[in-house]
């Protein structure tokens, strides 16, 4: 069960990052292609490890790669649309939500992956867990709800080939192809010549503290991918990534602890949401109780 501990640590991680992340896209760098860019073209630190164990992929691993890190980066590119728009505390459990749905029919699907009868029913309860922090009444047919569930789907994708290269290749390998692709597909959103001039012009505006948050977002999100990477490689892709809902937690606490503090945030916090997310907190407490 070291992947589990594992997945709560990289939760943590991922909690500290996305909220910086929805800081960062609302205030600093508000143009989500601008900060996918960055974020995208900053993965190619991955060469770090290509001397701890690296091989060249075969094609169809290399085509795989690269369809990695397309989806990747427009995971970003929704991801960061709809965190502009949208509560952090909502989006990302929302986009959770449908992720690990979409990731249990595309592995079933594609990789042949089973849950047992409890491990079904820990991801039914972690997914709806999930779910039940982002309901918010008369919201769900707006932009940033759209813009989430592409965002889920396109990381689904992601998870999914991640997890079916993990099976034919070494765990260092894997990483470098699919983060080194993702590098590569965000060398393509400077083609569009309005692309270029977004983020040439917002490159010459940064500021030291937006170049702060900006490094720190990228660590806490490494060490948080990181970790994922090792858990889908030692376990299930499907309990994976319905285990977020761990990650949920930490990002309500933190929009609790921080939105008086940074407006931007656009957090609401009263008795009623309040009680929404003790519910969901119990459901995903037990969903993780029964996996362990």
């Amino acid at each position: 069960m070291w992947w589990l501990l594992i997945v709560i640590l990289a939760n943590v991680f991922y909690a500290l990052a996305f909220v910086i992340d929805k800081y960062i896209v609302s205030r600093a760098l508000p143009h989500p292609i601008v900060y996918t860019f960055y974020v995208g073209i900053l993965s190619i630190g991955v060469l770090i490890l290509i001397p701890f164990g690296f091989n060249f992929p075969s094609f169809e691993q290399l085509i795989f790669a690269l369809l990695a890190g397309l989806a990747q980066i427009i995971g970003y590119i929704f991801l960061y649309k709809a965190l502009h728009l949208g509560e952090v505390s909502r989006i990302i459990p929302f986009i959770g939500g449908f992720l690990a749905i979409f990731t249990f029919i595309l592995a079933s699907s594609f990789i042949g992956e089973r849950l047992t009868g409890q491990q079904f029913i820990a991801f039914i309860l972690l997914v709806v867990g999930g779910l039940i922090l982002s309901i918010k009444k008369g919201v769900f047919f707006k932009k940033r709800f759209a813009l989430a569930i592409l965002a889920a789907l396109a990381f689904a994708i992601l998870w999914v080939i991640n997890k079916y290269l993990f099976m034919g290749a070494s765990f260092i390998s894997a990483i470098v192809w699919i983060r080194t692709a993702t590098a590569i597909i965000a060398l393509f959103l400077l083609i569009p010549k309005k692309n270029r001039k977004k983020i040439f012009k917002k490159t010459e505006k940064l500021k030291k503290g937006t170049v702060k948050y900006v490094i720190s977002g990228r660590i806490l999100s490494v060490l948080g991918a990181l970790g994922i990477y090792v858990a889908v490689f030692l376990g299930s892709v499907v309990l994976v990534n319905s285990l977020q809902g761990i990650q949920y937690v930490f990002i309500m606490i933190l929009a609790l602890i921080l939105f008086k503090k940074f407006p931007k945030l656009k957090e609401q916090f009263n008795k009623e949401v309040i009680f929404q997310k003790i519910l969901a907190i119990i459901l995903i407490g037990i969903g993780l109780i029964l996996l362990i």
